[in-house]
């Protein structure tokens, strides 16, 4: 409650003083809401929240994310996949870095280079590994010779990540500067003589934690919110934001819970198992009161459309009353031979959201047997909370995740296939040995799929150039903008 009393004043003040709902798409003011805010830093590993909407802003790689988050055209207009998928060739734009100095081929080489060999050390690394080289061709043409088809390719290479940075600065399509504890951003354009001069129009970007960005929307000081997620849901309520400027993204990924210390209770599959089929994902759901959160008992989406075949997991069968009487009998059993069970301790982000989340999901678990207590991922923890939207549409981002290389509980044998899938050049036979790695990962028991992963906006009447997408990501460079 200490925590939510200046929140609550703040918006006293709000509807005292009054807002203004106008959008001025000259002047547009956007705050992305990130729990303890860390200063800018575009070359982080990994990108924090608001520098990875800066870096994209500013630092374009190859191709990017159009508004609807589809691949478009970044620092190449154009590009060619070769017929065994082996390569692909850009041809840049006539562009230049910020400072005015004009790109060529042999500079992105080497820096597409140097970022590549920065991101293998993180989540991207296995899939980044089967890049060849990259080969500048002539002045205007860049390479990527790869030891195996990258059906995603693209993909990866439109992510904020991979905008490319000489000396720490871009090329665009914004440039930046600071603005207080703020960056202020403007569009390179041209002149009526070609000239490359930078446009009037700004967006202003800030970050802040959830209850300090939604006064600001209150008091009409920001036109656009990014970055909500589940925790942060309820206090959409509270700040009596209209439904009309909530906007949902329908965005894949990994939401669920992880082993990360195998004790004597956890190291056992059917106790793992138990908590899976203990867990009432419609009714825990339902507790948010959101059309667009769905459940999943799948590691892979099961929409996905390059996703093989196989069947959902055993546990997920039977219906819930029974899923809860066969959890029950099996933790019974172990307490039995084994004596009492410590509670375990669930790491969860801070926020409201999250309560709601542990006060549904200790009324399911103790219902079978375990008693759970709520920790932050900085304690010592036995289970936890991931939350990650996927970067690829690809099956196997999905089983790099639940790796043995983050993993507690995982499969070797599976890591083995995804990594003899992603070196095939046969793409049937890469889906289906996908599909085998996903049924082996699926069958430890070592990650509880509970939902796809909850992402949602606020938006402000009148503002141009922000759609929902199944990316959840909405770059500042479109804001403001008519699209037509």
């Amino acid at each position: 409650m200490t925590r939510l009393l200046p929140f609550l004043l703040l918006l006293l003040s709000a509807i005292l003083a009054g807002c203004s709902q106008g959008v001025d798409n000259e002047r547009v003011r956007v705050d992305v809401i990130e729990d303890r805010p860390k200063p800018f830093n575009v070359s982080a590993v990994p990108l924090p929240l608001a520098s990875a909407y800066l870096r994209s802003a500013t630092a374009q790689g190859l191709v990017t994310f159009d508004e609807k988050g589809r691949v478009a055209p970044g620092l190449a207009s154009r590009w060619i996949v070769n017929d065994d998928g082996m390569s692909y060739i850009f041809r840049l734009n006539k562009a230049r870095w910020n400072d005015g100095r004009e790109l060529d081929s042999q500079e992105v080489a080497q820096l597409l280079t140097r970022r590549i060999s920065e991101l293998k050390k993180g989540r991207l690394g296995d899939e980044l590994a089967v890049i060849d080289r990259v080969v500048a061709m002539t002045g205007k043409v860049v390479e990527i010779r790869l030891k195996a088809p990258m059906p995603y390719l693209l993909e990866l290479l439109a992510l904020p990540e991979f905008g490319l940075l000489r000396r720490g600065a871009g090329s665009g399509p914004m440039q930046a500067k600071k603005l207080g504890q703020a960056m202020q951003l403007r569009r390179n354009e041209m002149d009526a003589d070609g000239a490359a001069v930078l446009g009037n129009a700004t967006v202003t970007l800030r970050r802040g934690e959830a209850s300090l960005v939604l006064a600001r929307y209150v008091l009409g000081q920001t036109d656009l919110i990014e970055g909500g997620r589940f925790e942060t849901f309820p206090l959409l309520d509270a700040a009596k934001i209209n439904a009309n400027e909530i906007q949902f993204d329908a965005v894949p990924g990994l939401f669920g819970l992880m082993v990360v210390q195998a004790g004597p209770f956890l190291a056992d599959k059917d106790n793992r198992t138990a908590i899976a089929m203990a867990i009432d994902r419609p009714k825990l759901l339902t507790a948010f009161d959101i059309v667009a959160w769905r459940e999943t008992v799948t590691l892979v989406p099961e929409s996905l459309p390059n996703r093989a075949d196989i069947a959902r997991p055993d546990w997920a069968a039977p219906s819930m009353d029974q899923r809860r009487s066969m959890a029950a009998a099996s933790i019974a059993n172990w307490k039995r031979a084994n004596g009492t069970i410590r509670p375990l301790r669930v790491a969860l982000p801070r926020g409201y959201g999250s309560r709601i989340f542990f006060a549904r999901l200790r009324a399911d678990l103790a219902a079978v047997g375990i008693e759970i207590e709520r920790v932050t991922a900085d304690r010592p923890h036995d289970l936890r909370l991931i939350d990650l939207t996927a970067q690829q549409s690809s099956p196997a981002w999905y089983l790099d995740q639940l790796s043995c290389k983050f993993a507690a509980i995982c499969s070797a044998r599976a890591d083995a296939i995804v990594a003899e899938a992603r070196m095939t050049q046969d793409m049937a036979m890469r889906a289906q040995l996908l599909g085998q790695a996903e049924a082996e990962m699926q069958s430890t028991v070592g990650f509880i799929p509970i939902a796809n992963p909850l992402r949602w906006s606020v938006v402000r009447p009148g503002l141009l150039g922000h759609f929902a997408n199944g990316r959840g990501w909405h770059l500042l460079q479109y804001l403001g903008r008519d699209p037509t």
